[in-house]
């Protein structure tokens, strides 16, 4: 052979060695999906959709219980199948507790914020700090703060019907800078409430991050920073400004746990505000609904106040002697979820072993992974007509599962306020309902106007 073959050969022998040393690994494929645009992939189809959780919910439809969507960056897997996300995101958790990182969020700082922290020493530790202040124990001592915001939401109702909506961020705002605080709200237009409600705003149009370029193509992060014509670039400019002064300003009031108090309100004022607002408009759209739970909350307090005394406001405790009410707050999570996707980040391991069905597939390292929560509770094969609002549903001898099992996240990402989350949305429903009937608006001629089922397309509603 001549000399000169010898590095070539042994280059090839080499490749071929590897080959299949390898083979092994990758010979697993990936899930199926649709094939989408030569560059853009899926981009152009999920951020022009009215709601990208019901794009993805198409593409399982067509594709199957977990999926592939691509995008210019990197391939996302979503999954509408529960036993799949419970496998992957409870049993396996060791490997699914990462959080998926865009390029906006680091621009603008959020990427060390609780919720976005990789699974590590400093998420375990904020975390143990949370769990600490709103587990299910303490969170009962919340319980006359709650009730106190409760009663104070009822007034403002009575006084200015019409101002719902507003009436309902002030109660959440309220009982979340109260909880993360210890200060009190009076008014929506206070500074503190101001300066979240605008840090929130900012967090919401950053999810959406098929919205900005720089989380397509990262490499954009490294030209000019040019805020007056790159849109993330400013974007990015205004949220620093208003993150600094959510911060900042209730650090002057309290000097201790800064970072994780900012992150109570956002999570503890969001859930509350989805779910309440998706009550309104329930019982607007079903008045039947509305009726059952009316009569069973108000006979109850009727039955109470003659052998136990006189306390009319509904309270958790209560919460076993009223079932049609319970399930009505089922139906709430269930019809329009408070988190429609529930997103979490494979770690630094191929996991060959996602098992669907008959199939297996691999979901390569770093990689990012969505559950369908919307798709999961909307599936007609567990949840009879998904699309109406029927809290018989759960009153049945066999239920289907409990939306709660879905809605406040999965395993070591789950929310550590479910607790005080669940106690605020049945404080104030419950209490709603025995004091107020939601009846639809009237145009300038008397005619009813019957609400549309509209919602934003964020990733918390």
């Amino acid at each position: 052979m001549d000399n000169s073959l010898v590095p070539v050969a042994l280059a090839a022998a080499v490749a071929v060695i590897l080959y299949f040393w390898h083979k092994p690994c990758h010979s697993v494929p990936l899930p199926p999906g649709p094939k989408g645009h030569w560059l853009l992939g899926n981009a152009r189809e999920v951020g022009k959709a009215d709601y990208f959780w019901r794009k993805l919910a198409e593409y399982s439809d067509r594709y199957g219980p977990i999926i592939s969507v691509r995008f210019p960056h990197r391939t996302i897997f979503v999954s509408s199948d529960p036993n799949i996300i419970l496998q992957l995101f409870e049993k396996r958790a060791a490997n699914y507790s990462d959080k998926n990182e865009l390029e906006m969020m680091k621009l603008t700082g959020w990427d060390t914020d609780i919720l976005f922290l990789q699974y590590g020493r400093t998420l375990k530790l904020y975390r143990t700090m949370l769990n600490r202040a709103l587990n299910n124990r303490v969170a009962t001592d919340y319980i006359p703060m709650q009730q106190h915001e409760v009663q104070r939401l009822m007034l403002r109702l009575i006084d200015r019907p019409t101002e719902f909506m507003s009436h309902i961020r002030l109660l959440a705002s309220a009982i979340a800078v109260r909880l993360a605080y210890g200060y009190k709200v009076d008014s929506y237009q206070d500074e503190f409430v101001q300066t979240a409600e605008k840090h929130m705003q900012g967090f919401s149009d950053l999810m959406k991050w098929w919205k900005w370029m720089v989380n397509m193509f990262p490499a954009l992060k490294y030209g000019p920073n040019w805020p007056s014509i790159i849109p993330f670039r400013r974007k990015a400019q205004e949220v620093i400004q208003v993150m600094e002064a959510h911060r900042e300003k209730p650090f002057a009031y309290v000097k201790s746990q800064m970072r994780v108090a900012a992150t109570l309100y956002a999570a503890g004022s969001d859930t509350t505000v989805s779910a309440v607002q998706s009550f309104f408009l329930a019982m607007t759209l079903y008045p039947d609904v509305q009726a059952k739970a009316k009569s069973e909350v108000i006979s109850y307090l009727e039955k109470r106040s003659t052998t136990n005394g006189s306390r009319d406001i509904i309270l958790p405790v209560d919460r076993p002697h009223l079932p049609y009410t319970s399930a009505l707050i089922q139906e709430v999570l269930r019809w329009h979820p408070i988190i429609p996707v529930v997103t979490h980040r494979s770690s630094h391991e191929d996991d060959n072993h996602v098992v669907s069905g008959d199939k297996t597939y691999r979901i390569p390292a770093r990689t990012v992974v969505f559950a369908n929560v919307w798709q999961i509770l909307h599936d007609p094969e567990v949840y009879e007509h998904p699309d109406r609002f029927m809290p018989e549903r759960f009153l049945v001898p066999n239920p289907p599962p409990d939306p709660e099992t879905y809605t406040f996240g999965f395993g070591r990402r789950s929310c550590p306020g479910i607790h005080i989350a669940q106690q605020s949305m049945w404080i104030s429903i419950s209490n709603i309902l025995a004091n107020f009937t939601i009846t639809k608006a009237k145009d300038e001629k008397g005619a009813e106007i019957t609400p549309e089922e509209l919602y934003v397309n964020d990733p918390v509603r």
